[in-house]
């Protein structure tokens, strides 16, 4: 019933309620939408308040989500009945999030389907049982990544954490007239800006960024030409994730990401779109997808196709992320994103939980090989107590 390396994180919102009456529930809803029914109604009863939340935000994301939805699928309707009703079973059973319910496209999916699919809530479970405790606020701050990783980086960043740091913003910008700036703990490229020939008031212009809290300011990236024939105005990056058993590094997925339209950042979290990577040759292997369900032959901009692109230099890329990846102690599942620059491939952050959904095969999933490596990790550090 519970999947071998289950852990509820404690660093996200408890999602499932774990005790041996859910989980029989559980497993009678998997093949029965009577009680699958019955499921829901025990959430509804006995986690009241997460579940009214859950409601409201499972309407705002199929209203978003229903222009690509067709109305039936293998003779089943789809109605924002059944939709609600699965959506709560597919989070307290799978622990998938709404947007990830559309994404996986779990409506046209078995539990047996379904139960391949890795996700955002298993991923955090994963990284907590085998990351050191300090490797996520090490890399949610920016700047102390840096620190640690600045060889890969091949650029100039600073932090700004305070009044006292704005003879350091001036010296950089003298610098750099073109750069970014990024929130100190920024995700999914909200607050992220790009100043090019900087003329402003310095002064004026420091107080309004730090009045926002801590950011970093980072020397632009001059992207190569043959990444950005897919998207100009974006710096079109690749997320690999590996996993590391004592000095060994497996890459286990692999992802390009790109922005559309003018937008300059490619996270699919803020309307980008992206690719799976075949992580052994280095070539992109499907469409591209968004979050709203779009899918994509060729970029809507470029008329570039995805599928049979080629990266540059992965087997530079990858000989890169290995080294990078034996760096800090304690990382032992991490996702990597870099750009192709004209220096090279660089660095440009790491995440102790990355998003599942860019790197996996949607129909095969990852999750049985992740419980591959970890059966691995826990054998070796058996094996070297």
């Amino acid at each position: 019933m519970k999947e071998k390396y289950y852990v509820v994180a404690k660093t996200i919102t408890k999602w499932k309620l774990d005790n041996p009456f859910e989980n029989w529930l559980g497993y009678k809803a998997d093949t029965s939408e009577f009680w699958k029914r019955i499921y829901v109604l025990y959430y509804k009863i006995f986690d009241r308040q997460y579940y009214n939340n859950g409601i409201r935000f499972i309407n705002e994301e199929i209203a978003k989500q229903r222009f690509n939805l067709k109305n039936r699928i293998d003779g089943k309707p789809l109605t924002d009945e059944y939709l609600r009703r699965d959506m709560v079973y597919s989070l307290h059973r799978f622990g998938v999030n709404f947007f990830e319910y559309f994404v996986y496209k779990f409506y046209n999916k078995s539990c047996v389907g379904r139960e391949k699919i890795n996700n955002l809530r298993i991923q955090y479970g994963y990284c907590e049982l085998l990351n050191a405790p300090h490797i996520r606020e090490l890399f949610d701050n920016k700047s102390k990544t840096y620190e640690y990783l600045k060889p890969f980086y091949n650029r100039d960043l600073i932090s700004i954490l305070s009044a006292e740091d704005f003879q350091n913003f001036v010296s950089f910008v003298n610098r750099h007239k073109s750069f970014i700036l990024k929130p100190l703990r920024g995700v999914h490229g909200i607050g992220i800006k790009i100043y090019k020939s900087f003329n402003e008031d310095i002064s004026s212009f420091f107080k309004e960024w730090l009045h926002n809290g801590p950011f970093v300011a980072e020397e632009l990236i001059e992207q190569a030409p043959e990444m950005s024939v897919l998207h100009k105005e974006s710096i079109n990056t690749i997320r690999i994730s590996t996993f590391r058993v004592g000095n060994e590094v497996i890459i286990y997925g692999a992802a390009i990401r790109m922005g559309t339209g003018n937008a300059f950042v490619d996270n699919a979290g803020s309307g980008g779109i992206f690719c799976h990577i075949n992580p052994l040759y280095g070539f992109v292997d499907s469409n591209a997808k968004d979050y709203l369900g779009n899918e994509y032959v060729v970029h809507p901009d470029t008329d570039i196709r995805f599928v049979g692109f080629d990266i540059p230099n992965w087997n530079e890329l990858t000989e890169l992320v290995k080294k990078v990846a034996l760096v800090i102690d304690g990382a032992t599942i991490i996702s990597w994103d870099f750009a192709f620059s004209n220096k090279g491939w660089v660095l440009l952050e790491a995440n102790d939980v990355g998003g599942p959904d860019l790197i996996q095969d949607y129909e095969d999933g990852n999750k049985y090989i992740l419980h591959s490596l970890i059966d691995k990790y826990f054998e070796y550090k058996t094996n070297n107590k």
